[in-house]
């Protein structure tokens, strides 16, 4: 695994002469010079698929994805350690049998992300000829509510995965409230408070407010404050920054004795752990997903309203609102980083729906 990472990091004028060396060297070329696994163990299959199909790939990969694909990988080795199942045992009723394993045991995305991922490595055993039949076309995928939604428990009916203007508002005012510690507490309060305003005015996905640095901000020509992050895909945006927010981040700057000046060299981390820190200026840690979701999760519990809340249901709020006051399509696709705009257009629907009362209105029934 370790000489496959290398050989990625080496210079192009390097790259054909080792690989050829390599896969020479291991008997993985086929008669047509073609990639050839068929005569590899699983760990080499394994690894040669998670070099080829997921980590070489154009687009840069966040930890929560990468952490996504390793929880795919697991699950299907558990399931493999328990069936006392090789790789090499995979036919026709294991693929069948494991496919119904996770459709009865996962919700629906995850289990669709999780087939998805077996599907991707039967294709690539195929390709690689490791298997000798078309194993994937047996897998089934559920099928899932588009948008964002979750089924709720009592009623078998889509609850949409947001919040309304109240309860967000209430909800974000308990996020300095959740600090315990003694120490640095005011900082704390200061950096959970503009976690909530940045999560709720901005729309940010947890991975792109983790990764702001003091650097991410700066003015445009004409004075307005904006975040520069980088989203899905290795594509960048730039989101305006609120009134309120920019106070609540040059309040929170101060707190932990930092400039207010923009800086757009500074790449010091925005959010980093406080606790028992004495000296700011010191080397920054950069704030965990884990730690981001006790603060999100804790304030939730003080709310004492919507428990499934995590930190990205302020996402889903903040494009819904956009849309609710006739901000155009095309600007919020830009503001969200959404791929494409259909993504974008399924809040649209679900709006107009939600609107679809006022037209009633205006239709006279009784004379």
């Amino acid at each position: 695994m370790n000489e496959i990472i290398h050989l990625q990091q080496i210079t192009s004028e390097q790259y054909l002469h080792k690989l050829q060396t390599k896969l020479e060297s291991q008997n993985l070329l086929d008669e047509n010079r073609n990639l050839s696994l068929a005569d590899s163990s699983d760990q080499d299959f394994l690894e040669m698929f998670f070099i080829e199909k997921i980590l070489t790939t154009n687009k840069r990969l966040s930890p929560h994805t990468l952490k996504a694909y390793r929880s795919d990988a697991k699950t299907l080795l558990i399931y493999f350690t328990e069936h006392e199942l090789t790789f090499r045992d995979i036919g026709f009723p294991e693929v069948k049998a494991y496919n119904r394993y996770i459709r009865e045991k996962y919700a629906a995305k995850s289990a669709i992300r999780k087939l998805e991922f077996f599907r991707r490595l039967l294709e690539f055993g195929y390709e690689t000829q490791f298997y000798k039949a078309h194993l994937s076309t047996w897998i089934s995928k559920p099928s899932s509510k588009k948008g964002h939604y979750i089924m709720e428990d009592s009623q078998m009916r889509p609850q949409v995965r947001e919040l309304n203007q109240k309860d967000a508002e209430h909800l974000i005012a308990c996020f300095p409230k959740i600090v315990k510690a003694n120490t640095n507490r005011e900082q704390l309060e200061k950096r959970n408070l503009l976690i909530g305003y940045l999560l709720y005015t901005t729309g940010l996905r947890a991975s792109e407010l983790l990764s702001l640095n003091w650097g991410s901000f700066r003015h445009n020509r004409q004075g307005i404050l904006y975040a520069d992050v980088i989203g899905k895909g290795n594509k960048p945006r730039s989101i305006p920054m609120r009134e309120e927010t920019i106070k609540i981040l040059l309040d929170y700057r101060q707190s932990i004795g930092e400039s207010v000046e923009i800086n757009p060299e500074d790449i010091s981390p925005l959010f980093f752990a406080l606790y028992n820190k004495k000296d700011f200026h010191a080397e920054k840690k950069r704030l965990t997903y884990a730690s981001l979701y006790k603060i999100v999760k804790e304030a939730v519990g003080l709310a004492g309203k919507q428990t499934k809340v995590s930190p990205h249901w302020f996402r889903h709020t903040f494009v819904t609102m956009l849309l609710e006051n006739d901000v155009p399509l095309a600007v919020v696709k830009d503001w969200a980083g959404h791929a494409d705009i259909s993504t974008t257009n399924v809040y649209l629907e679900r709006v107009n729906q939600d609107q679809t009362h006022l037209h009633l209105q205006k239709v006279s029934l009784f004379q």
